[in-house]
């Protein structure tokens, strides 16, 4: 298959899949005739690294999994994926605190007066 059937199956651009083999994420393509020459099987690991990148997983934590030793290469991943969910479990308590920051402000009865305004006393 050529990089643009490859890309249009997987739902990525081609300038994304020859990222992912400078990056060492995806091995490099054959070739015929000077032309990449990919096996159907790189679709199936594109849409893998879609779901990745789509949870926010980083270009790095993807480097990683790719270059880990195949035995290593399921704990390399069980660590990232926790790692990740434990960065979203932060993010979302960040964004639970803004929220309430933001109600706060919603709710403020200052009046103009600085003393009693919620911005000023945080």
């Amino acid at each position: 298959m050529t990089i643009g059937q490859v890309a249009k199956a997987a739902g990525v651009s081609t300038s994304l899949i020859r990222f992912y083999e400078s990056s060492g994420i995806l091995p490099r393509a054959g070739r015929r005739n000077g032309i990449r020459d990919y096996d159907a099987s790189v679709i199936e690991q594109l849409k893998v690294l879609r779901f990745y990148r789509a949870a926010g997983v980083s270009i790095e934590s993807l480097v990683s999994m790719a270059s880990a030793e195949p035995r290593a290469r399921a704990q390399n991943r069980h660590e990232i994926v926790m790692r990740r969910i434990d960065e979203l479990d932060n993010f979302i308590d960040e964004a639970r605190a803004m929220k309430q920051r933001l109600r706060g402000l919603l709710d403020c009865k200052c009046n103009g007066n600085k003393r009693k305004c919620v911005i000023f006393r945080a």
